[in-house]
């Protein structure tokens, strides 16, 4: 099963070279430092290096002989190209055999995941090919935004396993939860269910502690405020497993002595929040806009009185817990052509609709799901209930 997932992303690749008319993808690599190569190839090089699709279905790698094995042994290629002296020698012979018209390179305004070429390796390409190319460098954004995009089947199981994993450790650190602890201290929590599993956190992959907030709402460390009764808790979680990401938000209530449930007004508007979701994700099918997913949930609550919501109300994930070139969100000036994306079916999403009020009520409750050929499947098990924390 080794290298399954990254024979699909290539032949996604090369399907879209064919389709756009793009003669040749070059990625260009130099310690692995590109953020294509863990979805396209799963392999790298620590000394120059690169990695060549044609439209016709070729696959050559260039790289230098102590990069060589990996690369060979991961029978992705068609050719393994090694050199001991002069990496701009070989992709000169190279690409001047193939004879593109015009060539696809990793560079993108708007998308840091598109955007793995640096100014140095773009001049020291084209004036290794100044003699043998001069027809059209190109962004390959639109393609790799797409391979990156639509997920195959493995992937999907993989990011499954994931959030179950996540809602696993939730469950527990649920348990132990109680007034008076500091946010760090929920944080800690979560560093030693890291370290039970063995799993990293999604969003820096190191074994470090999730947003967690009862104050001051914004993304930043866990802090020494302490919980009190009748606080709210938002928690951001994120794990890494086999490369995928999870992103599951969770808000709890910390019941008072006297309380058995959360005050009406704090049950309103998680009951809210959960209907502003199933709006999303009924929205949320094939050929729709990612703008109309947003209004959906965004309209929903601002009928009910609420805050208008902050950010986008769901973004792409996999390899990165914000994955993929389009987002769930409104058409402001910030998010760019981003919201006019297409949803297609393979797309994994958060749907994650927010409420921060002045009276300090603030909730995220965030979900994960899946675009099918007829709407959208949770991948989490949804959160119906009010998370409560006894008094103790």
């Amino acid at each position: 099963m080794e290298f399954v997932i990254h024979r699909q992303k290539i032949q996604q690749a090369l399907e879209h070279l064919k389709e756009d008319n793009v003669d040749l993808w070059i990625i260009l690599t130099h310690e692995g430092q590109d953020p294509s190569l863990p979805l396209v190839t799963g392999v790298a090089t620590v000394g120059k290096g690169a990695f060549l699709f044609t439209k016709e279905g070729d696959k050559y790698a260039i790289c230098n002989n102590i990069d060589a094995q990996d690369i060979v042994q991961s029978n992705l290629f068609d050719k393994v190209i090694t050199y001991s002296n002069s990496f701009e020698e070989k992709i000169k012979e190279q690409v001047k055999e193939i004879s593109p018209s015009n060539i696809a390179l990793n560079y993108s305004i708007n998308d840091h995941l598109a955007d793995g070429l640096t100014v140095g390796q773009y001049r020291s390409l084209t004036k290794a090919l100044d003699n043998v190319f001069d027809g059209a460098y190109l962004s390959s954004e639109t393609f790799l935004q797409h391979i990156r995009s639509v997920k195959t089947e493995p992937e999907i199981n993989i990011i499954k396993k994931a959030i179950d994993l996540t809602l696993k450790i939730y469950e527990s650190v649920f348990k132990e939860l109680k007034v008076g602890l500091s946010e760090r201290e929920v944080g800690q929590l979560f560093i030693e269910e890291l370290k039970k599993h063995n799993v990293l956190n999604g969003i820096d992959r190191k074994v470090s502690m999730p947003i967690v907030m009862k104050e001051n709402i914004s993304h930043r460390e866990p802090g020494q405020a302490l919980i009190e009764p009748g606080d709210l808790l938002i928690i951001d979680f994120s794990i890494d497993l086999e490369g995928y990401t999870s992103d599951v938000a969770r808000t709890v209530y910390f019941l008072k002595e006297e309380e058995k449930e959360a005050p009406a007004k704090v049950q309103k508007v998680f009951n809210c929040i959960h209907e502003a979701i199933s709006q999303a994700r009924k929205t949320l099918k094939p050929g729709v806009k990612g703008l109309e997913v947003d209004k959906a949930a965004r309209e929903y609550l601002l009928e009910k009185g609420l805050p208008d919501i902050t950010h986008s109300v769901g973004h792409q994930m996999g390899r990165e817990v914000h994955d993929g070139g389009m987002l769930l969100a409104p058409p402001w000036e910030r998010y760019g052509n981003a919201p006019y994306g297409v949803v297609e079916k393979g797309m994994v999403f958060t749907i994650e609709p927010t409420v921060f009020m002045e009276d300090g009520i603030h909730f995220i409750v965030e979900e994960n799901v899946y675009v099918t050929e007829e709407g959208a499947e949770y991948l989490t098990e949804r959160q119906d209930q009010l998370i409560l924390i006894p008094f103790a």
